[in-house]
């Protein structure tokens, strides 16, 4: 739906509703008088018509007889003049809605929005209907008033004839006559209600009789709605409108059922491809940072094997080196390889994924953390206090867990150099399966303490934070680990805990 025609009179209606609906994106014409109406419908195609009935210099209901094809061009009559033998009439011929203008214009023009809403809705697929009914008038009487409204209509003379369109096309809902020339109405009710494929299908029953016997039956055998011959074409569409919404929502309803499993699964993989990509973001972030303490650890035994090295050369072109200093110095030497070899494997295993949990505790991990992390925070001046209040075991994937307190001592010594914080120090505290990490640097804003642990949001400049460490951190604990992440601002500093469940695995040592 594109083109507009707004008739009426009132140019204050008028201009309000041009407004609204261009607002909305749809292009609008205005007629204030039925000759401008009738000159505009000769030269110009429209979509939609919006009609006042009572016009100064004519009637409205007239220019209905100047449309070629209400299918094509649909007509909301919006009056003040409530006359219901027209209102009948003006269905019968097809208009999609008959609004009453009162005082309250704000509610007319939602009315008619909301059926311009449900036109574009309904023309990306039509609605399909199939009348079973032995009289052609009939058949034409309902395809000529729901077509306007972008339902495709079919019909059949005949019950056998209904029953082959059934097999042959998908519809959306049937219009039932009850005395057909070949079997009775409630015994093809009674059919369909037996195929598994109709079971909840709409069917609307259209019958010339309507004794309580028949009404009740037809309801009985599986009817969803009754209406008497000759109907009131209001009523009939808008039964039709509710009955085919029920349909498509109970339609979309099964589907998110059936699919349930394969939609949450789809959901899954994709937080899963997310969540992967943001921690190999995170990965890559922290290998930079192993790398310079690789560098910062390698910087003090390499001097010490070229001091070592530089020292047999000398000694050895002045003729004065002996066994003794020999093998003292290159002792020395190789302690400091294994050291280095040492410093690598803690290295290697940090990045190594964990495939299986293992039992492990708090004071392991956080002695893994600080073999990696402890020379840079002396070199620093950061002060490392370490409290053991009780050692439990559990179940986990400990490499993880490193990488998070790895993450946490990190993030709490940049604070500490970046706020140049006198006498800095961080405090481990392990509790059984909780463990904490506490600065002195004075804590986190309240300004921004919600935020701390959603994705790339960073305190650190651009170059220097990706944003993700906390963020990784608390996915690894809490849907890895089992376990959660806090966060509270102490007297002096942040206090960053993470705490495992109860059901890990754990045994008391």
């Amino acid at each position: 739906m594109n083109k507009i025609l707004i008739i009426e009179d009132s140019k204050t209606i008028n201009n309000v509703l041009k407004k609204r609906l261009t607002e909305l994106g749809y292009i609008v014409s205005q007629a204030f008088t039925y000759k401008k109406a009738k000159a505009l419908l000769e030269s110009e195609n429209f979509d939609l018509i919006i009609l006042d009935l009572h016009l100064p210099d004519g009637e409205g209901s007239e220019l209905i007889a100047n449309i070629k094809s209400l299918t094509k061009t649909k007509v909301v009559v919006l009056t003040a003049r409530q006359d219901n033998e027209l209102r009948e009439e003006l269905f019968q011929y097809g208009i999609l809605d008959y609004i009453i203008k009162d005082t309250n214009l704000v509610y007319s023009i939602s009315e008619i929005t909301k059926i311009i809403d449900n036109l574009d809705t309904k023309s990306t697929k039509k609605s399909r209907i199939l009348v079973i009914d032995d009289a052609k008038f009939i058949c034409k009487q309902v395809k000529t008033i729901l077509e306007p409204r972008n339902y495709s209509v079919r019909y059949a003379l005949t019950a056998i004839e209904g029953l082959e369109k059934l097999k042959k096309y998908n519809f959306d809902l049937l219009i039932l006559d009850m005395e057909l020339p070949d079997i009775h109405g409630l015994k093809l009710l009674d059919i369909l209600r037996r195929d598994e494929k109709y079971k909840d299908f709409p069917i609307v029953v259209l019958s010339g009789t309507s004794t309580p016997e028949i009404v009740r039956d037809a309801l009985k055998n599986g009817a969803s709605d009754f209406l008497k011959k000759p109907f009131i074409f209001e009523e009939f569409v808008l039964k039709i409108d509710l009955w085919i919404d029920y349909y498509k929502k109970r339609q979309e309803l099964v589907y998110v059922n059936e699919n349930l499993e394969r939609l949450v699964k789809e959901e899954v993989e994709k937080n899963q491809k997310k969540d992967k990509f943001l921690f190999q973001q995170s990965r890559q972030a922290q290998m930079g940072e192993m790398l310079a303490m690789i560098a910062h650890q390698w910087r003090q035994p390499l001097n010490a094997i070229s001091a070592g090295i530089t020292l047999i050369n000398n000694k050895v072109k002045l003729g004065k080196l002996d066994v003794k200093t020999a093998e003292n110095i290159t002792t020395k030497i190789h302690n400091y390889i294994e050291y280095l070899s040492y410093t690598i494997d803690d290295f290697r295993n940090f990045f190594k994924p964990d495939k299986e949990k293992r039992k492990t505790d708090f004071e392991k991990i956080a002695n893994r953390a600080l073999s990696l992390f402890e020379s840079s925070l002396k070199s620093n001046g950061i002060v490392l206090e370490k409290s053991v209040k009780e050692i439990r075991e559990f179940l986990t994937y400990e490499n993880e867990l490193v990488h998070v307190v790895v993450n946490l001592l990190k993030n709490a010594e940049d604070v500490l150099v970046s706020r140049e914080i006198k006498n800095p120090k961080i405090k481990i505290v392990i509790d059984g399966l909780k463990l904490s990490v506490i600065d002195n640097a004075g804590g986190i804003d309240k300004s921004i303490k919600d935020k701390i642990f959603d994705p790339y949001f960073s305190t650190k400049s651009k170059k220097d934070g990706t944003g993700l460490g906390l963020y990784m951190s608390k996915i690894i604990v809490e849907e890895h680990c089992g376990g959660r992440v806090e966060f509270v601002n102490r007297k002096n500093g942040a206090c960053f805990t993470i705490e495992l469940e109860t059901n890990q695995g754990e045994k008391s040592e």
